[in-house]
């Protein structure tokens, strides 16, 4: 049931981006210093949220998820070491 949630949720994203992306045909100009890229608002502003999200995944996973699953995994062998039986 979860799993069927989450691809609802997924394709209604999706077919929200399309909407606003077809929406906003407006072209604006992006300077990168180096280059420039004539893209569409709604193009523009999609990807900026993806490279947002990776980028803040990136600096999230070694700062934050790395240490939580390294302290979840010494929990874990203390637990284990407090059950097992004593050895005679």
């Amino acid at each position: 049931m979860k799993r069927w949630l989450t691809i609802l949720v997924a394709i209604l994203v999706v077919l929200a981006a399309i909407v606003f992306s077809a929406t906003n045909t407006t072209t604006v100009a992006l300077d990168l210093y180096f280059t420039t890229c004539h893209l569409p608002v709604g193009v523009l502003v999609i990807a900026s949220l993806f490279t947002g999200c990776v980028l803040g995944g990136l600096v999230l996973y070694p700062g934050v998820i790395v240490p939580l699953r390294m302290r979840a995994a010494n929990l874990r062998r203390e637990l284990d070491r407090r059950q097992a039986p004593p050895a005679p």
